[in-house]
């Protein structure tokens, strides 16, 4: 009989994966070298404080007992065969329960993603925004059942641009003569696929697409790429990088050789690098996403003081979506009483969180988070006096838009 009951009691203990844990392994990989670095250390210490919060009040609960987590950090690099070693060293070496990978890049997120067919662990994103994770997942249903994107997307971009070029013509504050737009974007999957999400948005409402050239991370010498329009400018110049000292060159040529078009940057202005480095230049930039505004949202002001107090640094967009990203995926992993896999799964499905940046809800097919209006709102904001207003949607504008002088 003994041995009986000591068989049960080790098959329930497998079976739930940590019935008697003493912790909860999470490993992350995310490029805290190389040229997004900035934004993967932003992430990393924005995670690592939603991480001590809940643990300093006992930890994640775990078959009705809380138990707390232990963090592994990976260098990814922003490389996809960096990350997928690093995302191996963490689910063979240290044996993570759940692997977040990556928390900054499209690129190292796709290629990870190819571990879900090997490893039976949950696994998910960080800020990765490429709308060919969802797609991926789609396509291979049974494959990737337990991979989830918690980030924003670039289809979320697309409506955004075009809620803002719409909502301002019709206004009459920005003149369209002939409805063309052209992209200036980074070489990688960020920026090639918000760049085809965007471009299908457009394109369906009536719009012309006249050029997208092509540079790599970290680039700055931008004069030839605006020479090619100079004499022809489109009516919206859409860029996207994820390097701030390329957002920076971009602004200073563009105000150097009198660009003459509505410029609307994405991303890199949501990193203070960029605006130390850019100065008076950005000035009257329009961009999104403007996510976090801890001067006018007084939730968010809160948790920069939280960033700012335990690190010593300005909080930033990265910091404050890593702390929402994590502290919904640990209410998750307490909601769901486990870290095995499927259990997970099902509860990420039913996901409604609400944090300082907006909400978090899951679309079924795609495990992506909804953005807009009902999820992980995208408002588009304007450089105005040295200061970042929303300008759209009206509902949630702080100010009017003020065409550049």
């Amino acid at each position: 009989m003994y041995r009986g009951f000591l068989c049960a009691v080790i098959a329930i203990t497998l079976g739930s994966g940590i019935a008697f844990a003493q912790e909860v392994k999470i490993g992350f990989a995310g490029p805290f070298t190389g040229p997004s670095a900035d934004s993967g250390l932003a992430m990393r210490q924005g995670t690592q404080l939603a991480i001590d919060e809940v643990n300093a009040k006992g930890g994640v609960v775990i078959g009705g007992k809380h138990v707390p987590i232990h963090t592994f950090f990976e260098d990814s690099q922003g490389r996809p065969e960096v990350g997928v070693a690093a995302a191996q060293r963490l689910l063979t070496r240290d044996q993570v329960d759940i692997l977040v990978a990556d928390i900054f890049n499209s690129q190292v997120t796709l290629a990870v993603m190819e571990l879900a067919g090997t490893f039976d662990k949950f696994m998910m994103s960080g800020q990765p925004v490429s709308d060919e994770i969802p797609k991926k997942i789609k396509s291979n249903p049974q494959k990737y059942k337990n991979f989830w994107k918690p980030g924003y997307s670039s289809s979320g971009y697309a409506q955004t641009v075009l809620g803002t070029v719409t909502s301002l013509a019709a206004a009459g504050k920005l003149k369209i003569k002939k409805k063309t737009f052209a992209f200036l974007i980074e070489d990688n999957d960020a920026g090639r696929g918000t760049s085809i999400a965007v471009r299908a948005k457009l394109e369906e409402n009536g719009w012309t697409h006249v050029g997208t050239e092509v540079v790599p991370n970290g680039y700055s010498d931008f004069y030839p790429q605006l020479s090619k329009y100079r004499n022809d400018p489109p009516d919206i110049f859409l860029t996207l990088f994820t390097a701030p000292n390329s957002g920076a060159a971009l602004v200073k040529q563009i105000k150097e050789q009198d660009f003459a078009t509505f410029h609307f940057a994405m991303f890199f202005p949501t990193r203070p690098e960029f605006y130390q480095a850019a100065g008076d230049a950005a000035e009257g930039l329009v961009w999104a996403p403007l996510f976090f505004d801890a001067v006018h949202n007084p939730t968010q002001r809160a948790l920069a003081d939280r960033i700012r107090q335990t690190f010593n640094v300005p909080a930033n967009a990265d910091h404050a979506l890593a702390y929402c990203i994590t502290a919904m995926l640990l209410d998750n992993i307490s909601r769901a009483g486990t870290v095995a896999p499927d259990k997970l799964s099902e509860v990420f499905a039913t996901t409604d969180f609400s944090c300082a940046v907006g909400r978090w809800r899951f679309n079924r097919e795609g495990h992506d988070a909804v953005t807009g209006a009902d999820g992980i709102p995208m408002p588009a904001a304007q450089v105005q006096g040295g200061a970042n207003y929303v300008i759209w949607p009206p509902s949630v504008a702080t100010s009017d838009y003020k065409p550049p002088r």
